[in-house]
């Protein structure tokens, strides 16, 4: 007797629907925490930087979001985005500082807007990596790539750095870009060449540094046109030849233009210290410790990935995102050690996306093949994704707001000041500026002397880090008068910030002095 409902469905059938229903919510879950990760970046943006992080040791915390920055805020403030004396490194470093200024027209100067935008694009980021892992991580198979966007939405390290207005977050953003348009790179498409060489001369005029990543670039773009010695040629000049005359160009106009003296200062100030070849083993120790800054366990994984591909799995190196990864991290690590010891955390932030690319791709390449490796090997990213989401929540819920709440303070004091100059002198001043719409200056970094700038703009207030004066000669005929302090970080080198104000000396005007009358504290 034949059923109304039609056949039956085969066992065979009704397996493989549940195999794809499970995928398919697999894969919701997933995209639905990577969404959760990206919103709860964009909370809590005025919080600190989180203490007793692994990366307490990187001053970006209280320098760089307002050094990088400092042009826009200048202009928003003052209608000038040129300082004369002081530090002025958007000479050299234009970019994120127009981004800003456009946004301050919108927003006024606001640190929060600033972060907001770097946390923008780190969400940008993820689609990006998502679109180059689906093109190179088994194109038939979108898990892969989503595994690594999750991976990376779930790291520590970008959720602390992408959450500061500082270059970094950009520049990964337009060097996997680059990656990603380099990888349609052919003889045929002229116009994509031309943007690929436009984005790199960006890249660099973000920071100067992103220089390293090109030539990861460069072995996209020739890969992608199936590496002849004619599309090698066609790649060095739209990645190497045109940006170079384009940025020498760009040094000679800024020259032309008044700010040659500013432009050179830049790059001597961050020049290469001298390399000690004695401290190599010690250097090298501490290059291989610090990579855990990346992620505790990806690192070691990406290790041993690195044996597996030179000892079992060479096929891996053909493939061009991995091979590209792998020379991205490559020449930064190699950056990092010529740098010995002046170096910060933020510089292995480069390194990340490329560690999640190289461990989604090794993934891939074992599921098929091993399938019970590629599980083994899965537990590794399961349990970097728990520890990660556990750092994660409690930067979330161990938040400060020191910094935010000493910058108001420092700004509700000046403006209840009016006899002083509303303008403040330190090497965090810059910082302050953007967290509070005061003007500053840098006695930290500037093409004049602290005395010379004390003796141009007569600043009224100084804001210094522990208690000691930078210079104190800069302050002859002066009386630092301290009027607050406030405990804000847990690196040791910058505990307390400490707000003076400045007042001419009228009894001897020869010899600086701080005041010894009674502090407020403040925090």
């Amino acid at each position: 007797m034949n059923s109304a409902a039609g056949p039956r469905p085969s066992f065979r059938n009704t397996s493989r629907i549940q195999s794809l229903t499970a995928n398919r919510s697999l894969r919701v879950t997933l995209w639905s925490i990577v969404v959760a990760l990206s919103v709860l970046k964009f909370c809590y943006l005025a919080a600190d930087f989180p203490n007793e992080s692994p990366w307490l040791i990187d001053q970006a915390k209280f320098t760089d979001e307002g050094w990088w920055s400092n042009a826009a805020v200048a202009h928003a403030l003052t209608g000038h985005w040129f300082v004369p004396g002081d530090y002025n490194p958007a000479v050299a470093l234009p970019v994120w500082p127009f981004l800003i200024s456009l946004l301050f027209r919108f927003t006024g100067v606001s640190f929060i807007a600033a972060r907001a935008l770097n946390v923008a694009i780190s969400v940008a980021t993820l689609g990006v990596v998502f679109l180059l892992l689906r093109r190179f991580a088994r194109p038939n198979s979108g898990f892969p790539a989503l595994l690594g966007v999750v991976l990376l939405s779930a790291s520590p390290f970008a959720f602390a750095f992408n959450r500061l207005a500082i270059l970094d977050t950009l520049v990964v953003f337009e060097f996997l870009l680059l990656l990603l348009l380099a990888s349609y790179a052919s003889q045929k498409r002229i116009g994509l060449w031309i943007v690929i060489f436009l984005l790199a001369v960006l890249m660099v005029l973000t920071k100067t540094t992103a220089l390293l990543l090109l030539p990861a670039v460069l072995w996209m773009a020739w890969s992608a046109a199936r590496r002849t010695w004619r599309s090698l040629l066609r790649a060095l000049v739209f990645i190497a030849v045109l940006p170079a005359a384009l940025l020498t160009g760009y040094s000679v106009l800024v020259s032309a233009m008044g700010y040659g003296l500013d432009y050179r200062y830049f790059f001597s100030v961050n020049a290469m210290p001298g390399l000690d070849w004695g401290q190599t083993f010690s250097t090298l120790t501490d290059l291989f410790q610090n990579c855990f800054w990346i992620d505790r366990v990806l690192y070691p994984v990406g290790l041993a990935v690195l044996i597996l591909a030179l000892a079992w799995r060479r096929k891996l190196w053909a493939n061009p995102l991995f091979a590209a990864s792998w020379i991205a991290i490559a020449i930064q690590a190699a950056f990092i050690f010529r740098r010995q010891q002046d170096y910060a955390p933020r510089y292995f932030l480069v390194m990340l996306a490329p560690l999640v690319c190289i461990v989604a791709i090794a993934f891939a390449d074992l599921r098929l093949p091993s399938p019970k490796s590629a599980l083994f090997m899965l537990l590794a990213p399961l349990g970097a994704f728990l520890l990660n989401l556990a750092m994660i929540g409690h930067f979330l819920t161990h938040r400060d707001y020191d910094l935010r709440d000493a910058a108001r303070s420092i700004a509700q004091l000046v403006r209840s000041h009016p006899e002083q100059k509303p303008l403040l002198m330190g090497v965090s001043g810059n910082q302050l500026s953007l967290m509070t719409g005061i003007p500053s200056i840098n006695d930290g970094f500037g093409t004049e002397r602290s005395s010379q700038e004390m003796a141009s703009y007569k600043p009224g207030w100084y804001a210094e880090w522990n208690d000691t004066p930078r210079d104190p000669s800069a302050f002859a005929g002066y009386t630092l008068e301290k009027m607050a302090s406030y405990p804000i970080f847990d690196d040791e080198d910058r505990t307390t910030l400490i707000l003076y104000k400045i007042v001419p000396d009228a009894v001897n005007p020869s010899e600086p002095s701080l005041s010894a009358t009674p502090t407020p504290i403040a925090k």
